[in-house]
């Protein structure tokens, strides 16, 4: 990347994070970071006081209670809660375990997912993530209560757990010396992954709106598929192998 280039893209960024769709996403990421905090916390809490517990219930029985036991049980309270707040922090969130995502979870692990995307992504590409994140969030409530047998789950999960992700790889799979090349049909990788990522975003805002007034039918099978994804694949498979 020239320094021109890294100056726009740096600027673009700034800009990005102080849009309401970022800052929007940003206060969203810190409230399941500190939700997910306080659940292993109040985890931590419940198993130190059953350790309290059964050591005083342990010291009292075998009659040798005292300072030495008492600090040997905070001790082992200390190494518990240590215990249970790092082992009980999520894994990151993979592509594999994406696509293996609860049907309710889909939204909120795409959005993580995608957030670890962004440093190999460039910077249009980046402001489509925000408004798919968006999109995502409104999602949400709509799938809470459907039925992942249902052909409008498998629609949306296609989309959102497999489509999507692909896209975004099959982009980053291309070597970065042929990302602006317009060699093939005037349309550079970036360009084909920016406009897949529109695609995506209208998709999902077409299943939200059909799956709020109950359109499973249609959304089952109206879905377009990626069109540009499956027309510019062709395009950055050449310029992989060139």
């Amino acid at each position: 990347m020239t320094t021109s280039d890294r100056i726009l893209a740096q600027a673009d960024e700034l800009l990005r994070r102080v849009s309401p769709q970022a800052r929007e996403l940003a206060r969203r990421q810190r409230q399941r970071r500190q939700q997910a905090f306080l659940r292993r916390l109040r985890r931590g809490i419940l198993i130190a006081i059953v350790a309290i517990v059964g050591m005083t219930a342990t010291g009292l029985f075998l009659g040798s209670f005292g300072f030495a036991w008492m600090m040997l049980t905070l001790l082992v309270t200390f190494c518990v809660m240590v215990a249970v707040l790092i082992s009980g922090s999520e894994p990151a969130v993979t592509q594999e375990r994406l696509m293996e995502s609860e049907l309710p979870a889909l939204p909120s692990n795409t959005e993580q997912w995608l957030a670890k995307q962004r440093p190999a992504l460039p910077a249009p590409a980046n402001r489509k993530l925000d408004a798919i994140a968006m999109r995502l969030e409104e999602l949400r409530p709509q799938l809470a209560n459907l039925d992942p047998r249902e052909p409008a789950a498998v629609e949306v999960r296609r989309l959102v757990g497999v489509e999507l992700p692909e896209l975004v790889e099959g982009y980053k799979r291309v070597p970065d010396h042929l990302r602006r090349d317009p060699s093939h049909g005037g349309r550079t990788p970036e360009k084909q992954l920016v406009e897949g990522l529109d695609i995506v975003e209208d998709e999902i805002g077409r299943m939200t709106r059909q799956l709020a007034s109950g359109e499973l039918d249609a959304l089952a099978t109206q879905g377009k598929f990626l069109e540009l994804k499956y027309r510019g694949d062709e395009d950055m498979r050449d310029e992989e192998k060139t």
